[in-house]
């Protein structure tokens, strides 16, 4: 009897310490494995996904959207916040995400090209009902913490307000991976992948991604480089790098850019992709080229321009024929990814 009060007594301290500590279970959240995520399960998962202007939209919290999304076969989802989307509406688009079968990554999109408005983000994600809402969904979503925050900006200063967003972010008790775009509207690339080691050295949880986006102008030639740069240095440093909006069918200046190369060799090097953007929100840039508009209006099917059709269906890396759901997934599909697969 001494013995069973004893494990009794133990028992109710742990529960009272687990319940002052507030500190979740280790592995219930998205692992970063070397360069690969894992599901809580132990499924590699290669993102193949979209990006959608949720927050501005008439269908804010994905209720017949994410179905729709769904339907390319998509694995995620990348959801546009900003700082005065409520968290009731943030709980209920990353339960929708989910239940079709998509991993959420909920980004902030207020920093995009200024980079004073970092803090504004970190500021959301911390705030405590925001916090609360990224825990409960804690076995599946990702946090980009800004989208394309700043310009031209010095490493030393990146890096020090990204490694203080890792320290705060964190405090919240907030253990999901973290995503880190790169400056310039997204497309530097070479000073994010040199600054990943600081990041994870940083991050006690050891789980941050790094994402470039793919709006590179030039020749041809000086489109295709920045994809075999960051190939190369992925597959050589094991860094976890996402696509997190590309590749695109233009750059920046609305010309033509070889995104059909670059599914090809993205899916070769087993590197995520998330295609800008599915259209439900029409796109202010590259208009007359309907160019960045997967859908016209959101539906599947309806596609805005070819290359919709391509990225999502008919080309042989696109996200129909590239993209596994992790089995443990709701609607996860036939063709779903079991634990040791890799």
């Amino acid at each position: 009897m001494k013995l069973w009060a004893n494990i009794a007594a133990l028992a109710i301290a742990a529960a009272g310490a687990g319940i002052a500590d507030a500190r979740p279970a280790k592995h219930d959240t998205m692992q970063v494995r070397g360069r690969h995520l894992y599901t809580a399960a132990g499924e590699r998962v290669v993102l193949r996904g979209v990006n959608e202007m949720f927050a501005p939209s008439s269908d804010p919290t994905g209720t017949w959207t994410m179905a729709e999304i769904a339907k390319t076969g998509a694995n995620t989802v990348r959801i546009f916040t900003m700082p005065d989307y409520p968290a009731d509406k943030l709980d209920a688009i990353l339960g929708n995400a989910v239940r079709n079968g998509l991993i959420p990554i909920a980004e902030c999109h207020a920093a995009t090209g200024k980079w004073g408005k970092l803090g504004d983000c970190v500021a959301y994600w911390t705030r405590p009902d925001i916090a609360a809402v990224i825990r409960k969904h804690r076995r599946w979503v990702l946090v980009n913490i800004a989208n394309e925050a700043g310009k031209i900006v010095p490493r030393d200063t990146f890096v020090a307000a990204y490694v203080d967003a890792i320290g705060r972010i964190r405090a919240t008790g907030i253990d999901v991976p973290l995503v880190i775009d790169g400056s310039d509207w997204g497309k530097e690339y070479a000073m994010l992948l040199d600054s990943w080691r600081t990041f994870d050295r940083a991050d006690p949880a050891h789980a941050i991604i790094v994402s470039a986006h793919s709006y590179w102008a030039g020749t041809e030639e000086e489109r295709k480089a920045p994809y075999r740069a960051i190939i190369a240095r992925v597959l050589r440093d094991d860094i976890p790098f996402l696509l997190g909006e590309g590749p695109t069918a233009t750059g920046w200046d609305c010309k033509p850019s070889p995104y059909q190369w670059a599914m090809t060799e993205l899916d070769k090097a087993d590197i995520g992709w998330l295609a800008w953007s599915w259209g439900l929100v029409p796109n202010g840039d590259c208009r007359d080229a309907n160019s960045y508009d997967i859908t016209d209006g959101g539906r599947f099917g309806r596609w805005k321009a070819p290359s919709g059709n391509v990225l999502m269906v008919s080309h042989p890396a696109s996200i129909r024929n590239t993209s596994r759901r992790p089995c443990s997934i709701a609607n996860a599909g036939r063709d779903c990814v079991r634990a040791g697969e890799d």
